[in-house]
């Protein structure tokens, strides 16, 4: 029977014995002793110990609990003791963690238990509930504020806050700190919850507190987590969540990105919260505007169930440019119906109220007031829509009482009558349908379904109709196309054509009026003055071909086109022209015609043959190969001459085995590498797509021609023309069919055959088989996947069982058991895994096809093809039938209009108008492909559940409107949320999938494809659902009208009957069982009462309902307070502020001291300052007057003239900034943006940009927009300004003003009126800047090379910027710098530029030195960019190029460092050299690697330490570089090792004076430990280096550093493994290594050879110590000074080594140790010596104890015999000499362990009187002896 076990006595006894009873595993184990050990008695030791760490008494041995001792001593007791139950046993009374010291027990405690198994840290235990809240809290604020080296919480099994797929979900531009907050130890949603399910208990005060804090500190991880934490637990969850939303919504720096992150986590919680912030300040709609705008919601916002704030966000929002308002009331009319219009007209009526009530003068509701814009666009859509008579009449009486609040509306509103005459087009409106139908044919148009002709002819046709409708769809066509003017030049080429084209053949015909013809003769004169070539010019030329018969009609304009000279590439069209003038001047018709056709310019026409010789090819050759070369890529490569071509081909195609290697020959001087792209798509479309017994032929062709990049071409060619063949629309066809195998054959000949892998992103072989399953294409993907994967038979990786493979085979024997699946199909199918020898039963089919599509979707691929449209279709577009069948069912205008684009991409998109079109077209095609069959599914389903429950419940009710108010309740939710949640994400797949491929087919890069495809669908996937929520609801809308249609009639026909008999719908009797089996309570009896309806309304509530937990705390409307708001105006509360503000002015003018900054704390401005804030925040409506007052702050500041007065007003603003963002934003945009000339004020805006409060860059773009349009007020303006702030005491930089100063120099070099002022600034800015540069007297003008370095760090930041567009920069730049010394000038004034910008401001000045370190980044990547697009090919002039640029650093940095002395400010130097190394790094020119790292070493040589003392510390951290040392060690030749040894030795020899001094600053410490760091890196990864160069090393180190001189000998090569050196053979001489000599650096000896010392050496280890002379002379040799002189120790240990190596590489067996000369020598030196002498020599010798070799043996030996032959002092010096270099911390040498080790085994070592002459030295070695008996 086993004791019962004392869980308290155990920690008592450690308690007791304090931290010894841990300091050892054996006194662990004796407390444990006689104790039963359980989980519960460790928790309470624990606990303990957490308690203790630091309160006990420490001791020599312990100075706090040793827990791995503790953890070691209980596992050894009980191992199989529960850990986890150890962890829940915390849960007692006494338990508390006071720091995260505390945390750290509990968590090494768990670690050192889990050694075997790795378990992570149980943290879920303490996220459950506690006995001990107290105690609990404690684990949970450690856990919040404890450092991730403790705990870090992201690492365990956790639910998070921030989760990937909410990072994923939102744009690049914040992830950056959305990471940042990932990456938080809140970022826990266990935690979170955790502490909140606390506060009900006695700890709810520190619970408070904690929120507080972390309120503070973290709101916006604690809000998340929160809003996720469901449902409410407490009031202070309640309150938590009112705070921290007010918080945001407020004003907060992350303000745009919680709502993001709250909107994609709790949406409705987000919408409760702007609905109550609405209801308690209808004014904060301007802020709630504000955030949904930024954070791209707000079309989600506007979709709320919330009529009133929805329509008044709208309308602020429609105010404000940010919304289409009519567009979007017609889209909610639609959806929504009566309800929506019945809720305009209210909100309507109640703005009035509140306007007349405002103007009365009554007290009212705060609101914005509707602008008349608004107003007129509300009453012109309600008036297009079919009203009820009474809400008809509701419509008129508002036009009237709103027309005589704002008059203006009388000429407008929809009810004023005009005379026909003056309806304009821009004016007149046209129906939906005939809009959509314009839309429609102009994308026909676009995507060559109809030409420009049938387009034209069909437009004359509806012309001249007598149907209104096909006249309103001609007008309509041509106000579309007249008005898309403007957007001309931002059209694709191609479509642009087809524009010119259309609109010249409607001139031609005369189907454009004389008021309209203006604007279009126009609009191509204006396109024809565009450079020749460019897209407006062939637009024009294309558009005046169509129309140049009529040019006799309109001579002047005629005349203008004679000017055109680009028009001499048309010679048509030149002749028309000539023709019309020599006409309309000479009167004879047959003179012109000769004149015209004499005076014809000779235009030469360009080679067409080798074209012919293609298409002859075409012909020929390859008869199907049409589509492949119809529809290839833009090539990007170049095309050899023809008569290359022709010789290839005949290569080619004499081809055979026999003559390869001849022909590869010739080849490979035919193609170079330019034309590589060619021969590629030769090779693959006209060989190997009709060739295929050929294909090894050719494969082992471009085996034999060893050339990797052209291999690589032909893959991606094969790729390109798959992807071709696979989107054929023909490619059903057999020809097709057959060149994708013969292609499928040749890609897994060449990747799979040659265990090269191919990659998803080029096929996806599931994708392709799954798509064309559901398309029906299976007979094309299936033969290209088998065809394919036939070659990984002989493979030796992709080969069974791999699981790439494997997947794939199982999808095909999936698809082989499918019942619908042809024959020849499943024969292609057998024959793979015949080849790969594989059994097709035996593989277990996968489960793809099942979870391909959702139930009940039905997948048809003629459904998803756009409608083929016929020209013919097009004649009558106004009839119904043509409408129909040439307009799908749904339009996605409306979606692509709604599109959101980060400001890159929309700035990307908007310079390459083909990225956004290619954007839109895969954008509709995803849509159509995926969302049509999932409308009609959920729309079905949804209708047939809303029918049977409808019909059920309104049985007896006769009420038609009440049925279809409660079915389309009912089936709108349904239908939506059902079409959502299946079609998101095959959707987003879709998305992502065809615009990465459009973008790719019009020729963007994969890279770039990719990242805007993701980030255009990850801004608008919700966009798309949303749309396809709408297009749901709408379908659902009208199919359930349609299925109840029969009840609504039976319901009418019943009340005009006037039948007194109940109503009862017999159609209710085929759904469910009748009421007559159901309970008498339950049966429907009449009408359907209130109650029963609100179970209907509340399907509405779910899809767009608000939260319940959020809500407005106080009354429901302000009108029942009893305390109704008050105007400020009306107590003069805006008096007031004028008058603080009047009073402020005074005092400034008043006031005599020149500077803010010398004002005290409290004079009376700081307190007027201080006081008007506060008066703001007691306003009713804070906003509004913070608003108001800015506007006249801003105001007096312009009114300002003095330099203090700026400066007071100045700060004032930006105070007011900080308080409030929205009136920094209003104010910004009015400075920025407006068109007001009042804010060209030079000292306002000079100290605006001085306190930063203006966005300089953003600023400088609109500015030089304005000087552009040369307005003599600004530019007289931005002189003023340049001046104030680049000249005397400068506060901007030029690179600041960049793109304003280059306006005024443009201005100033071509323009001939130029204000005097505009010349006067540029020759000043040239004198500033070449000012130092005046002795050079360069050729080159210094503004220009400092406007071209601006260019190229603006072009650095821009997030679109491309490989291509760096290099065209780069090339401007060489070509501006002339020659090799304009070069160099142009990178000194670079340099210096950099550097000065750096010395301008403070170092504290963090934005300054931001902005800084992009121009230090930008000019390294120039450098970059400059060596790649070098002209001369040879890799010296790279590699010159790179160090000209370095010189020219290391003479900026020279000069520097001398002319500011202890000034020298070291940080710009150390960002431009790291960051032209990492620039350097990225060259990827192999040949030119190594070189480039040698160059840029032989600069950091130039600037070691010794030279530039104020450098040194960035010199360390540049060696210390984590990829420069590597580099260096892997060149191939010595150069990098000797470098590298060269830059240790520089470091090692500046520090060694340092390290000699008797006390070290702080500042030698830190070098210090920076190069043990470095030794300490080399040593891990280049243990080589040191064992080669240690002795090189070691004479640099000083003697004192023994630990820096343990880590340079303690190196041994990685391929040894070194024997135990306790072990007692370790000194045998039967070790193997003892006989290799180690690999090192001769130069050692070299300081022998100086002295003549070498060869007396030789021959005196030859004579074998006979020479006895030889050891007075070396004694007088080495004796000299040798303590003080460096040079005599050199020679010291240089003599040492040598005389030892040469014993020691030829060992004479039979001499003893004794007779040894080596030996002999040291004996003799050490007799002579000093004490000191004695002291170096020893240590010399111990620098050779290291790793087991040759060396090691003989100096261990020597030094062991040494220690038995010599006297008790020479004794005591080798022991302290060994014993110093093991006590400190490791490395230790092996030879040096080992010695000693051998030294102290010999008993009588013990008996020598130093080792007792101290009791710390006995105590020493007596635990040292202790620990070999026990090694032993």
């Amino acid at each position: 029977m086993s004791r019962p076990v004392d869980v308290f006595g155990l920690s008592n006894i450690f308690r007791e014995l304090g931290y010894p009873s841990c300091s050892t595993l054996e006194n662990a184990m004796r407390v444990m002793e006689n104790r039963e050990l359980n989980p519960m008695a460790i928790a309470r030791v624990l606990t303990m110990m957490v308690g203790t760490h630091n309160s006990l008494t420490p001791t020599s041995d312990a100075t706090t609990w040793n827990i791995e001792n503790f953890v070691a001593a209980v596992k050894k007791k009980e191992p199989a003791l529960d850990w986890t139950a150890v962890m829940y046993g915390l849960d007692i009374p006494d338990f508390y963690v006071f720091d995260s010291t505390g945390l750290k027990i509990l968590v090494d405690a768990w670690n050192y238990s889990q050694k075997d198994t790795h378990l992570s840290f149980p943290a879920y235990v303490f996220m459950q509930p506690w006995r001990n809240v107290r105690g609990h809290l404690s684990v949970l604020y450690q856990m919040i504020y404890g450092s991730p080296d403790v705990l870090d919480l992201s690492r365990l099994p956790l639910r998070k806050i921030i989760r990937d797929v909410h990072i994923q979900a939102l744009p690049m531009s914040v992830r950056a700190s959305l990471l940042h907050l990932a990456s938080q130890q809140l970022n826990c949603l266990d935690l979170v919850e955790a502490v909140i399910k606390i506060t009900d208990t006695s700890v709810i005060e520190d619970v408070k507190l904690l929120m507080d804090q972390l309120v503070r500190h973290v709101p916006e991880l604690l809000l998340l987590g929160l809003a996720q934490i469901q449902p409410i637990k407490n009031e202070l969850h309640r309150d938590l969540l009112l705070r921290l939303f007010s918080i945001f919504v407020i004003g907060h720096t992350n303000s745009v990105l919680v709502v993001m992150l709250l909107w994609n986590i709790h949406s409705t919680l987000l919408l409760g919260g702007f609905l109550d912030m609405y209801k308690n300040d209808p004014t904060s709609i301007s802020r709630i505007l504000d955030l949904s705008q930024e954070a791209k919601i707000l079309a989600h916002v506007l979709r709320a169930d919330m009529p009133f704030f929805t329509l008044d966000m709208a309308s602020l929002a429609a105010r404000r440019q940010h919304l289409n308002m009519e567009k979007w009331l017609n889209e909610r009319i639609s959806e929504d119906g009566m309800m929506f219009i019945v809720a305009c007209i209210n909100f309507l009526e109640a703005k009035y109220t509140i306007e007349v009530s405002r103007r009365s003068g009554a007290n009212s509701v705060r609101t914005l007031q509707l602008s008349s814009e608004v107003i007129k666009t509300f009453f012109r859509v309600l008036s297009e829509k079919p009203l009820s008579p009474t809400d008809s009449l509701k419509v008129s009486k508002l036009i009237q009482v709103y027309t005589q609040l704002y008059p203006q509306l009388s000429e407008s509103h929809p009810n004023h009558k005009k005379d026909p005459e003056e309806v304009t087009e821009t004016e007149r409106s046209y129906s939906r349908d005939v809009e959509e139908a314009v839309r429609g044919y102009f994308e026909k148009l676009y995507t060559n379904a109809i030409s420009p002709s049938s387009f034209a002819i069909a437009l004359k046709n509806c012309q001249d109709s007598k149907e209104q409708r096909q006249v309103d769809f001609f007008l309509c066509t041509l106000h579309t196309l007249l008005d898309e003017a403007r957007f001309f030049n931002q059209y694709p080429e191609n479509e642009l054509m087809a524009t010119g084209e259309l609109l010249g053949l409607l001139i031609d015909q005369r189907s454009i009026s004389f008021d309209r013809l203006r604007v279009a003769l126009k609009l191509v004169l204006d396109a024809l003055n565009y450079p020749p070539g460019s897209k407006m010019f062939n637009f024009g030329a294309q558009a005046l071909a169509q129309f140049q018969g009529r040019l006799s009609e309109w001579p002047q304009y005629t005349f203008l086109l004679s000017r055109i000279g680009g028009l001499s590439d048309y010679p048509a069209l030149t002749d028309n022209v000539a023709d019309t003038l020599q006409k309309m001047s000479l009167q004879d018709a047959d003179v012109s015609a000769t004149n015209a056709s004499s005076k014809e310019p000779k235009i030469e026409q360009p080679d067409h043959r080798a074209s012919a010789v293609a298409r002859r090819e075409d012909d020929e050759l390859a008869p199907n190969v049409g589509t492949l070369l119809q529809r290839a890529p833009n090539k990007n490569y170049q095309d050899p001459p023809l008569k290359v071509q022709e010789r290839v081909s005949f290569l080619i195609n004499n081809l055979s085995i026999s003559n390869l290697e001849s022909k590869k020959t010739e080849l490979e001087q035919l193609l170079q590498e330019p034309t590589w792209g060619w021969f590629s798509h030769y090779l693959v479309v006209r060989r190997v797509t009709i060739e295929p017994n050929n294909h090894e032929l050719y494969a082992t062709l471009l085996k034999s021609l060893q050339k990797s990049s052209l291999i690589d071409n032909v893959v991606e060619e094969t790729f390109d023309n798959i992807r071709i063949l696979i989107q054929s629309d023909n490619n059903i066809e057999t020809t097709n069919r057959d060149m994708l195998k013969n292609l499928g054959s040749w890609l897994g000949r060449m990747t799979l055959a040659r265990n090269r892998p191919i990659r998803h992103k080029d096929l996806s072989f599931k994708g392709l088989l799954l798509d064309a399953y559901y398309k029906d294409r299976s007979i094309v993907a299936i033969p290209l996947v088998c065809k394919i994967l036939q070659h990984t038979a002989d493979n030796k990786v992709f080969k069974p069982p791999n699981p790439w493979l494997m997947s794939i085979l199982k999808l095909l024997a999936e698809l082989y058991w499918t019942d619908n699946l042809k024959l020849n199909m499943k024969f292609e199918i057998e024959l793979l895994f015949k080849a790969l020898d594989i059994d097709l039963k035996k593989i277990e089919p996968s489960s793809e096809l099942s979870k391909r599509s959702p139930p009940g979707i039905d997948v048809d691929t003629d459904k998803r093809r756009p409608p083929k449209i016929e020209p013919e279709q097009i004649v009558n577009p106004g009839s119904p039938e043509t409408v129909s069948d040439s307009v799908p069912d749904f339009d996605i205008t409306a979606l692509l209009s709604k599109l959101n684009f980060t400001p890159g991409i929309a700035h990307f998109m908007l310079q390459q108008p083909v990225a956004k079109t290619a954007v839109y077209r895969a954008i509709s095609e995803a849509f159509e492909e995926i969302v049509p069959p999932i409308i009609d599914t959920s729309s079905n389903i949804a209708v047939a559940s809303t029918k049977e429950l409808v019909l059920k419940d309104f049985a007896t009710d006769p009420n038609e409107i009440k049925v279809r108010q409660a079915a389309h309740a009912m089936v709108q939710p349904l239908a939506a949320n059902l079409a959502m949640i299946t079609c998101k994400e095959p959707l987003y797949k879709n998305m992502l999938a065809f615009i990465r491929i459009h973008l790719m087919q019009v020729g963007f890069l994969e890279n770039l494809s990719e990242e805007i495809a993701t980030l255009v669908t990850s801004d608008n996937i919700d966009t798309a659902c949303l749309f396809v929520e709408h297009i749901a609801r709408a379908r659902a809308t009208v199919s359930v009208d349609r299925a109840l249609s029969p009840a609504y009639f039976n319901r009418i026909g019943y009340r005009d009957q006037r039948n007194p008999a109940p109503y009862f719908d017999s159609l209710s009797l085929h759904g469910s069982p009748h009421d007559i089996q159901l309970p008498e309570l339950l049966r429907p009896i009449g009408s359907i009462n209130p109650q029963q309806m609100n179970v209907y309304e509340s399907f509405h509530n779910m899809y767009t309902g608000e939260p319940s937990y959020i809500g407005y705390v106080g009354p429901e409307s302000q009108g029942d307070t009893g305390q109704p708001l008050v105007d400020p105006n009306q107590d003069g509360f805006a008096e007031k502020l004028e008058q603080v503000l009047l009073e402020l002015d005074r005092l400034v003018r008043e006031c005599s001291i020149p500077s803010c900054a010398q004002l005290p704390p409290n004079h009376d401005i700081c307190l007027l300052i201080r006081q008007i804030p506060l008066l703001i925040t007691q306003s009713v409506t804070p906003l509004k007057t913070m608003l108001s007052f800015v506007e006249k702050l801003v105001f007096v500041l312009y009114q300002s003239t003095t330099p203090f007065a700026l400066e007071i007003y100045t700060v004032f603003l930006q105070s007011l900034f900080e308080l409030s963002g929205d009136a920094a934003k209003e104010t910004l945009a009015w400075i920025i943006y407006s068109n007001d000339d009042r804010k060209y004020n030079a000292p306002v805006i000079a100290m605006l940009i001085c306190h930063e409060l203006l966005p300089l860059e953003e600023y400088d773009v609109q500015l030089a927009k304005k000087i552009d349009i040369k307005n003599n007020t600004i530019i007289e303006f931005s002189v003023h300004l340049i001046r104030l702030c680049l000249f005397n005491n400068p506060t901007t930089l030029l690179e600041d003003h960049i793109l304003t100063v280059a306006s005024l120099n443009e201005l100033a070099k071509n323009e001939k009126d130029v204000p005097e002022s505009v010349v006067a600034l540029m020759q000043d800015l040239k004198q500033q800047i070449s000012h130092p540069y005046t002795e050079i007297s360069p050729n080159l003008d210094c503004l220009e090379m400092r406007i071209l370095l601006a260019e190229w760090v603006r072009l650095c930041q821009h997030p679109m910027a491309t490989e291509g567009i760096y290099r065209t920069l780069a090339k401007k730049v060489l070509q501006a710098t002339q020659d090799e010394e304009g070069r160099c000038f142009f990178f000194r004034l670079c340099t210096e530029t950099c550097v000065n910008q750096s010395l301008m401001f403070s170092p504290n000045n963090t934005s300054h030195q931001r902005r800084v370190g992009v121009t230090i980044d930008s000019f390294s990547k120039l450098v970059r960019y400059t060596i790649m697009v070098e002209p001369s090919k040879d890799d010296k002039a790279k590699i010159k190029h790179l160090s000209d640029t370095l010189s020219i650093v290391i003479l900026v940095l020279a000069n520097h460092h001398q002319t500011r002395g202890t000034n020298f400010y070291q940080k710009p130097f150390l960002r431009l050299l790291s960051s032209m190394f990492s620039e350097i790094s990225k060259i990827g020119i192999k040949s030119v690697e190594s070189g480039m790292i040698i160059v840029f070493s032989n600069t950091l040589y130039t600037l070691q330490p010794m030279n530039f003392p104020g450098f040194a510390y960035s010199w360390l951290q540049l060696i210390s570089h984590r990829n420069l040392l590597p580099q260096l060690m892997v060149v191939n030749d010595s150069k990098g090792s000797i470098m590298c040894q060269k830059l240790i030795l520089s470091l090692l020899r500046f520090l060694r004076p340092l390290l000699e001094k008797r006390s070290l600053p702080s500042s030698t410490k830190t070098f210090y430990q920076g190069t043990l760091r470095v030794l300490v890196v080399l040593l891990h990864d280049f243990p080589e280096f040191f064992c080669n160069n240690y002795m090189v090393f070691s004479q640099a180190i000083p003697h004192s550093c023994i630990q820096m001189r343990n880590l340079v000998l303690s190196a041994f090569p990685k391929a040894m493994l070194l024997p135990d050196p306790f072990k007692p053979d370790s000194q045998s001489d039967g070790l193997p290594e003892y006989k290799e000599p180690p690999v090192l650096d001769t130069g050692y000896a070299r300081v022998l050879q100086e002295k003549g010392f070498k060869d007396d050496i030789d021959q005196y280890v030859q004579g074998k110590g006979k020479d006895k002379a030889f050891l007075k002379r070396a004694l007088d040799h080495l004796k000299n000074d040798t303590k003080d002189s460096e040079t005599h120790l050199e020679i010291l240990a240089a003599f040492v080594l040598y005389i030892g190596s040469k014993v020691a590489e030829n060992p004479e067996p039979k001499v003893s140790m004794e007779d040894n000369v080596a030996v002999g020598v040291f004996k003799y030196l050490l007799a002579n010596f000093e004490s000191e002498g004695r002291y170096i020599l020893i240590n010399d010798i111990a620098d050779h104890l290291r790793y087991p070799n040759s060396h090691t043996h003989f100096f261990s030996k020597a030094l062991l015999f040494l220690f038995d032959d010599q006297s008790e002092s020479v004794k005591e010096q080798i022991t302290r000499v060994l014993l110093e270099r093991l006590i400190v911390n490791r490395p230790h040498p092996w030879g040096l362990l080992a010695s000693f080790m051998e030294l102290i085994k010999d008993p009588d070592f013990w008996n020598h009187d130093f080792i007792r002459c101290s009791p710390d030295i006995e105590r020493l070695f007596e635990n040292v002896y202790r620990s070999i008996n026990q090694t032993l």
